[in-house]
């Protein structure tokens, strides 16, 4: 039994988590709107009432272009909250998990990115999520920063998420092809972060799907395959320069998952199981 507290409770992950929560588990699921991470007052009046045991942080800035044009905002989102979420939780004597990114690399490695790798963000969103990482570590290295990349699953407003709405009007559907990730199903990051409360391990971690790396191009081209007669859109290969985003993104940036059968962190299944899965859920409501 956990008593759970969830910041950024109507993100995808964050939907994810509270929905996978057990029966025997209380859980207090909190919006934007309910508890601005980056008010500090705030933020410790709240752990002080609800006395979590655990707290989990899906709460952050993540348009990564809007980062980069409000500085300002991306840190007291992104560094400032999670160090508040961390000083709180040490204070009511629960154990903190923060949800990170993949984009603190600069995505230039061939090799997979293991967690004892050096970051080097080349976005403002990216050095906001390295600065909340260390700034949760150093609080307390006993809390867990978890790294995920591409999330996709039901209730998310991204291209991965939506990708079943995109290929089934038609039109162009843009699909990235010279970068690489593994992406991370929310579903299965959900579990993972459960396991990860249960062990109470402290430092980094990495939650990605097993699998070839993919393309954003790739990850399209599937679902357009298994969505079949449904399919309306015509999908086409683009580079990363030939959408003139305003931020840099990592081209080449592959996590190493951090399974532990120690700890009793699994493995995540490969992603293309996980977007079949994705899909099949997306069909039951349209």
């Amino acid at each position: 039994m956990l008593k759970l507290l969830v910041t950024g409770a109507a993100g995808l992950l964050g939907q994810r988590v509270v929905a996978s929560a057990r029966p025997t588990d209380q859980v207090i699921a909190l919006t934007r709107q309910d508890l601005d991470i980056s008010d500090a007052a705030a933020v410790f009046d709240c752990l002080a009432h609800y006395r979590p045991t655990v707290v989990i942080n899906c709460a952050a800035m993540t348009n990564v272009d809007a980062c980069e044009t409000d500085r300002a905002s991306a840190f007291r989102h992104n560094a400032d909250g999670p160090r508040h979420l961390a000083r709180a939780s040490l204070s009511a004597g629960a154990y903190f998990i923060h949800i990170s990114t993949d984009y603190v690399f600069d995505g230039a490695q061939t090799s997979p990115y293991q967690t004892t790798d050096a970051p080097n963000p080349i976005s403002v969103y990216g050095e906001s999520k390295l600065a909340g990482e260390r700034a949760v570590q150093e609080v307390s290295p006993r809390f867990a920063v978890t790294r995920v990349a591409g999330l996709f699953g039901r209730g998310g407003k991204n291209f991965a998420s939506v990708i079943g709405d995109l290929l089934t009007q038609p039109g162009i559907v843009k699909g990235i092809v010279d970068n690489r990730i593994l992406p991370s199903y929310a579903d299965d990051v959900a579990a993972y972060l459960r396991c990860l409360a249960e062990a109470r391990a402290g430092g980094i971690f990495h939650a990605v799907s097993a699998g070839e790396p993919c393309s954003w191009h790739d990850f399209a081209a599937l679902a357009r395959e298994r969505l079949g007669e449904r399919a309306q859109a015509t999908l086409v290969g683009v580079t990363e320069a030939e959408l003139r985003r305003p931020a840099k993104r990592p081209m080449s940036c592959v996590l190493a998952h951090s399974a532990d059968a120690s700890l009793g962190l699994p493995a995540l299944r490969d992603w293309r199981e996980a977007l079949v899965e994705s899909l099949n859920e997306w069909k039951t409501t349209r």
